[in-house]
C-alpha cells in the first residue's frame, strides 16, 4: 500500500512528520510512503528521506506572484493541482494532511482516487491568535464542513483532543504528543567549555526560534535585573531577535548566546544546561492547549523546565514535579521563579523530568499511532 503526506511547507524542519513515516515503514504498515512538500530554488524536487520515503517538491511556476490574498489563492490552485496530478499517478491507498490549509486537497484525492483521508492536526489552527477576521471564520467554515470526511483525526494535546471532539461533534481523535525518540540521560558540558561558563554557575537554557512571541525580551530583562551571575541565561538558536540577544551579551555578564545546531546533536548541547525554559504568552486557546516538542527535548536530555501557565503544559509538569510554572507572565514573575527553582532539588527534578520524557517518548507515541491506522485500516 502506498502512502501520501502532503505538506504546505518546504519541509525543512518536520521531525514530527519524518518520526511519523519512518514508524509507518518500520511497522509495515505501508509498503511506500511520498511526503509532498513546496519546493524552492535552494532544495532538491526529489529526495530519498529513507528506504521506501520519498519526498517531492513542487516548484509553483507562480511562486514570485505578490502575497496579497488573490495571487495566494492562483498559488494555492497551482500546487492543488499539481498535487492531484502527482497522486493520480501514485495511487495513494491513504492521504495525510498536515495542515488545514491541505485538508481540501487530501478530501479531493478521497473523492478521486478512493484514498483513506487522515487529518493530522498539529495545532489548533482555527484558534490561534486573533480575532473572528474573514480568514479565521474561513478556516473555521472549512474544518467544520470537511473534518467529517476524514476516514481518521490525530491531534497532538488532550485539550485539542476534547475540543475537537465537542466543537465538532466527531469521535474524540488519538493522541500523539511530538516527543523525541527516548535517549540514554548523559550530560555534557559544551557551553561551559565552550562559552566560558564557570561550574559554580547554573544554565537555564532558551532552545528554539529566537522571535516575537516566543518570551525572549522578557527573559532578557529578567537577566538583566538579577543582581548576581549564579545563574546565566544562554540562548541557543537563530531568528530575527539574534541581534538583541548579543546585544544584551555585549552588557551583560549573565546573558550569553549560542547558534543553533544541527537536530540530531541538539539534545547533546541541551544536556549541557541546568534548566530549561519555555515561554509562550497565553493569547488564544492553540496556545493554552500547546504541547511543544521542545518540553520534551528539554525532558530529555534530564532538564527540569519553567513553563508559562498554560493547560496541558502546566498539567505535565505539575503532574511530573519537573519544574515550576511561571504565573506572573513578566520578567519579574521569571525571577520570581528561578530564584524559587534554587531552593529545590534539583537532582530530584531532573530525575523526573527524564521519567516523564521516557513515559512520553516517542515509542510510546508510536504505539498509538500505530494502533489507530491499524483500526482505520481494519474499516476500510
Amino acid at each position: 500500500m502506498h502512502n501520501v503526506h502532503i505538506n504546505m511547507n518546504e519541509f525543512t524542519n518536520a521531525s514530527r512528520v519524518l518520526k511519523q513515516v519512518k514508524s509507518l515503514i518500520k511497522a509495515e504498515v505501508f509498503k511506500k510512503i511520498t511526503i509532498i512538500a513546496l519546493g524552492s530554488k535552494e532544495l532538491p524536487k526529489h529526495e530519498h528521506i529513507a528506504q521506501d520515503i520519498e519526498l517531492y517538491r513542487i516548484n509553483l511556476i507562480t511562486r514570485n506572484l505578490p502575497k496579497s490574498l488573490p495571487f495566494q489563492l492562483i498559488k494555492y490552485i497551482e500546487f492543488l493541482i499539481r498535487c492531484l496530478l502527482l497522486m493520480k499517478e501514485l495511487k495513494p491507498r491513504v492521504v495525510n494532511a498536515h495542515a488545514l490549509g491541505v485538508l481540501p486537497i487530501c478530501f479531493l484525492a478521497k473523492k478521486l482516487f478512493g484514498a483513506s483521508l487522515v487529518y493530522d492536526a498539529h495545532e489548533l489552527e482555527t484558534e490561534q491568535v486573533g480575532g473572528m477576521n474573514l480568514r479565521k471564520r474561513l478556516s473555521k467554515k472549512l474544518e467544520r464542513k470537511l473534518i467529517h470526511s476524514a476516514d481518521m483525526t490525530l491531534v497532538v494535546s488532550e485539550s485539542i483532543a476534547d475540543w475537537y471532539a465537542n466543537e465538532y461533534n466527531i469521535a474524540r481523535p488519538p493522541v500523539v504528543l511530538n516527543a523525541p525518540n527516548t535517549r540514554e540521560l548523559k550530560i555534557n558540558n559544551h557551553f561551559r567549555e565552550q562559552l566560558g561558563i564557570r561550574e559554580d554557575q547554573i544554565i537555564l537554557l532558551y532552545q528554539g526560534g529566537l522571535m516575537p512571541g516566543r518570551g525572549v525580551h522578557l527573559i532578557l530583562e529578567a537577566f538583566k535585573q538579577r543582581k548576581d551571575d549564579k545563574v546565566v541565561a544562554v540562548f541557543m538558536g537563530y531568528g530575527p531577535l539574534e541581534a538583541d540577544i548579543k546585544a544584551a551579551a555585549q552588557q551583560h555578564n549573565n546573558i550569553y548566546f549560542f547558534p543553533a545546531v544541527a537536530p540530531q546533536v541538539v539534545l547533546d548541547y541541551t544536556a549541557s544546561a541546568d534548566m530549561g525554559i519555555h515561554l509562550i504568552q497565553n493569547t488564544c486557546l492553540n496556545h493554552n492547549y500547546c504541547m511543544p516538542n521542545k518540553l520534551f527535548e528539554y525532558a530529555m536530555a534530564g532538564l527540569p523546565v519553567l513553563v508559562s501557565n498554560m493547560k496541558d503544559m502546566s498539567a505535565l509538569v505539575t503532574r511530573y514535579a519537573m519544574g515550576a510554572v511561571i504565573s506572573d507572565f513578566s520578567a519579574e514573575g521569571i525571577n520570581q521563579a528561578v530564584d524559587n527553582f534554587l531552593e529545590q532539588d534539583l537532582t530530584r527534578m531532573k530525575a523526573n523530568a527524564y521519567q516523564a520524557a521516557c513515559e512520553n517518548a516517542w515509542e510510546v507515541q508510536e504505539q498509538k499511532m500505530l494502533a489507530a491506522y491499524q483500526q482505520l485500516l481494519n474499516k476500510a
